[in-house]
């Protein structure tokens, strides 16, 4: 059993130098680094780099020179095209119905699948008899990456039994391993923005627990709460809007015209979605509520669309790339990945826009 874990070992060391020669950043005049540099690159041990290029020049794809460092042979490297690894994303849903960072996560899987020469497929399973095929057939790929998946879906999940499995932003039961945004610490990140610019009076916007159940939305709201509790402020009920019907949530423009009063009260606004905040940015205005200067905005997302809004949106950035690079490091890396941890919380960021005004600011301007 040990003699089989050390081969594996090696085995995924010389997968893993193989992945970066062939992603172009890792020779360099198809000359490779010292072992101890590609150590150090790739997080592996000296001795285990030094058998796994061992391995590799048997095959003839590196060629050692006595005192200089490795040759890459380009011959040998061309029949090493195909790709290594073959990995599906499983999906259940149209992208933007829920998380619209989705199409960005599968986006950052999609280019790094590529730069590591591993082939994407993207299996959609709201087709019963695709669903049934793909099931079937799950284990001819070497792993799986779980996008998102609709209540009425979740039937699909106990079925899918592949041994290499992570899934992204909510955790699955049965799943080993989920890398997902810190939608607490982004709740505490908007807070803690409209706190230090001087406001004192927020409002939220986001979904009533019957309309979306959706995890990370109410982790967004209880790290916002608990940032404004923990300086002292107070947000109250009329002040908190909460979108309970598909009605409201598929005409908010009418619904901030509803609850304009609370807004009216209010000197901010955190937004549980970018989507949620731009249809605030365009509607406010237009019932005498000028935005930032009578109330501040800040969204929760990062989407394309918060920087083509004028003034560009203030925001909280979902580390998409990142959630996409690990969850591909763990499913082409099982052996390695085993002794992570459940979730992987990814630490969002503050894009700063022109939609948040320092209260202090308008204090001193009249």
């Amino acid at each position: 059993m040990i003699l089989e874990n050390k081969k594996l070992k090696y085995n995924t060391a010389r997968d893993r130098i193989l992945d970066a020669i062939l992603s172009g950043g890792l020779a360099e005049n198809l000359m490779l680094p010292s072992e101890q540099e590609l150590g150090r690159r790739l997080g592996i041990g000296r001795n285990t780099v030094r058998t796994a290029l061992r391995e590799l020049e048997q095959d003839g794809i590196i060629i050692k020179q006595n005192g200089r460092p490795s040759q890459v042979n380009p011959e040998a490297l061309r029949k090493q095209r195909e790709p290594l690894r073959r990995i599906a994303w499983v999906d259940t849903s149209p992208i933007n119905h829920t998380n619209p960072i989705y199409f960005d996560i599968f986006r950052s899987v999609s280019e790094d699948a590529a730069s590591r020469n591993v082939k994407l497929d993207y299996i959609s399973l709201t087709i019963d008899a695709m669903a049934e095929n793909f099931l079937r057939q799950q284990r001819a790929y070497d792993g799986l990456i779980l996008g998102e998946f609709t209540r009425q879906y979740n039937r699909y999940l106990p079925e899918i039994n592949h041994p290499n499995v992570v899934c992204v932003d909510c955790p699955r039961q049965g799943i080993a391993h989920c890398v997902k945004t810190d939608c607490y610490l982004g709740g505490q990140l908007a807070a803690r923005t409209l706190i230090e610019s001087g406001h004192t009076r927020p409002a939220f916007l986001g979904f009533a627990g019957q309309i979306r159940i959706y995890e990370p939305f109410n982790e967004r709201f209880a790290g916002f709460t608990a940032e404004l509790n923990a300086a002292g402020i107070h947000l109250p009920e009329e002040r908190t809007l909460s979108v309970t019907t598909v009605e409201d949530e598929d005409n908010i423009p009418e619904f901030l015209k509803k609850h304009s009063s609370g807004l009216k009260d209010a000197d901010s606004l955190f937004a549980v979605t970018d989507g949620f905040a731009v249809e605030a940015l365009y509607t406010l205005p237009k019932i005498g509520i000028r935005i930032p200067s009578g109330l501040s905005i800040i969204g929760f997302d990062g989407l394309t669309l918060s920087r083509f809004v004028s003034p560009v949106l203030t925001t909280i950035r979902q580390p998409v790339q990142e959630i996409g690079r690990k969850a591909l490091e763990i499913v082409l890396n099982p052996a390695e990945s085993a002794s992570y941890p459940e979730i992987i919380q990814i630490p969002p960021a503050l894009e700063s826009g022109g939609t948040v005004l320092k209260r202090e600011k308008v204090l001193c301007s009249k």
